[in-house]
């Protein structure tokens, strides 16, 4: 027993102000980077200068966009014969309660 009379030690809150704060709550935390070389189009390159682009930050936006393009690309055709079958499934024997609900009229 503690002086307090509770069997613990009095602990501070995780979040208390004491200590030190990590970045905003949600907020990524910064990834490594990599210098790289690459070879771009001169004239594209001084255009991209010209309006002081960011090129590092262009590229990453890029990449990540085409990335998850690629991800949701492959997903569908690794899952496109599961997808095919629900539907297939749906068709035979309809949704659970249909009868129950109009679902051609839409709701107000």
């Amino acid at each position: 027993m503690t002086k307090n009379g509770m069997a613990e030690p009095k602990r501070t809150f995780r979040g208390a102000a004491s200590e030190p704060r990590r970045g905003r709550p949600g907020s990524a935390k910064p990834r490594r980077k990599l210098a790289v070389n690459l070879s771009v189009d001169a004239e594209l390159l001084a255009v991209a200068k010209q309006m002081k682009l960011n090129l590092s930050s262009t590229l990453e936006a890029a990449l990540h966009k085409l990335t998850e393009e690629e991800r949701i690309r492959r997903w569908r055709a690794e899952n496109k014969h599961v997808v095919d079958s629900y539907n297939a499934y749906i068709e035979r024997n309809g949704i659970l309660g249909e009868e129950l609900v109009d679902l051609d009229e839409p709701t107000v």
